[in-house]
């Protein structure tokens, strides 16, 4: 297995020396590669030594070409509008590992969720420099969920593969360690596909329409992958975060494409299908949270609650929340999780009231970029991602996982990305 590791990451940097842009899409696209792990002296990940790799060819390419492909980009501009609220929230993370019960494994997960995201953002940002860098990352994304699709599979109908204890509902896991890292992968992606496959050009060539069929068989394969989950959350968050996109796409954009079928239509056949499918009592019990997942969670807040009225500030520090939340866990009979499952709380925890606002400010940022450019698909198609794994992480954990850290830089680069564009046509 060391043998075929390596021979994998000696490829990959074969592949970034003579193709950087490859190389980061290869990251974004099969970010769910931490999964493979390794040890050589330090415990690692393949994802994580891609990273680094590429940062290592970036900064050498960098260097050997100036200010090629948009490396001069002055560090304002790379951040723009994210600069602020992503310094601070790194700053925070900082200091979130001082107070952690475990240091080291606080130094862990400030590695790989907040550093090495951060070295993908300014990378992507430098290199990628049109929408086709974009378009090709998305497509291979689309390849991936396909992949796991196939597998999510092979387990409902074979029951192999299948971690305890979800063998005994048969909820497929796919490649991932359980069933909700299915959803919480692929239903911001969908979003992002959706959107791409019906608004975005080269409707002309034949090249565009293989791109859009690629995408438009990628979403429907993932939402195959989410059922097969249950990952019913994410159902939720897709077609919500579709509807809010919808409603702020400008008329102007709908009269570019005649042919198409209206937004507005869409959006009204997303609420009407929300509306049917919660007239479902199962379904009803889910988003009411009155069923023993939604009992769990209501337990777990509640007593999360109680734990950040004696820590408001510092929260549990990175990686601490299960050390620090044991004394307040009354309800034996639900296991502790490593995170609250609500994404306020997941931060409060993490890093403390500053990390909410921390998150508060960059949901700000995020929200207001995609209003001023929402004539534009690909800014709202990286917007309904996001949006997506806010929805879901209402009752999930988005963003505190390699692959999911991965792909909120990614579109928060999309649509700083986008918008220059936009600036400069």
């Amino acid at each position: 297995m060391t043998i075929l590791i390596g021979i994998i990451l000696i490829s990959f940097a074969i592949i970034a020396w003579r193709d950087l842009k490859l190389a980061l899409t290869m990251i974004v696209a099969i970010s769910p590669a931490y999964l493979i792990r390794f040890e050589i002296g330090v415990p690692s990940t393949v994802l994580e030594t891609m990273i680094l790799i590429a940062f290592a060819m970036w900064i050498v390419t960098s260097l050997r070409d100036g200010d090629g492909q948009g490396r001069a980009l002055p560090l304002r501009a790379m951040f723009a509008s994210y600069g602020p609220p992503v310094f601070f929230l790194l700053a925070i993370a900082t200091f979130a590992t001082l107070w952690a019960p475990d240091m080291s494994a606080a130094l862990g997960i400030w590695k790989a969720y907040f550093i090495e995201p951060a070295i993908v953002f300014v990378m992507l940002r430098t290199t990628f420099v049109t929408r086709e860098d974009w378009t090709r990352t998305l497509t291979g994304l689309a390849l991936t969920i396909m992949a796991v699709t196939a597998f999510a599979i092979f387990q409902k109908l074979t029951g192999l593969g299948l971690p305890i204890p979800w063998d005994v509902e048969r909820r497929a896991t796919s490649i991932f360690e359980y069933p909700n890292a299915v959803g919480l992968f692929i239903a911001p992606v969908i979003s992002a596909l959706i959107i791409t496959a019906v608004a975005t050009g080269d409707e002309g060539t034949r090249h565009g329409r293989v791109l859009r069929m690629v995408m438009a068989i990628g979403a429907i394969a993932g939402v195959a992958a989410i059922v097969l989950s249950q990952t019913e959350a994410a159902l939720v968050a897709i077609p919500a975060a579709l509807v809010i996109v919808g409603v702020m796409a400008k008329w102007e954009m709908l009269r570019t494409r005649p042919c198409r079928v209206p937004s507005a239509i869409i959006a009204t056949g997303i609420i009407v299908g929300v509306v049917i499918i919660a007239g479902i009592p199962i379904v009803r019990e889910k988003l009411l949270l009155q069923d023993y997942s939604g009992q769990v969670r209501r337990s777990q807040w509640g007593e999360t609650v109680e734990m950040l009225k004696d820590r408001p500030l510092q929260g549990a520090g990175l990686g601490g929340y299960p050390t620090i939340f044991e004394p307040y866990h009354d309800a034996k009979l639900y296991e502790i999780f490593q995170y609250p499952h609500n994404v306020i709380l997941n931060f409060w925890v993490e890093m403390g009231l500053f990390g909410v606002i921390a998150f508060l400010w960059l949901a700000l940022v995020t929200g207001k970029l995609a209003w001023q450019r929402r004539n534009d698909p690909f800014v709202l198609a990286a917007f309904a991602a996001l949006l997506t794994m806010a929805i879901h992480g209402l009752v999930d954990v988005p963003f505190f996982k390699n692959d999911l850290a991965v792909l909120t830089v990614f579109f928060m680069a999309m649509m700083l990305a986008q918008a220059r564009i936009t600036n400069k046509a």
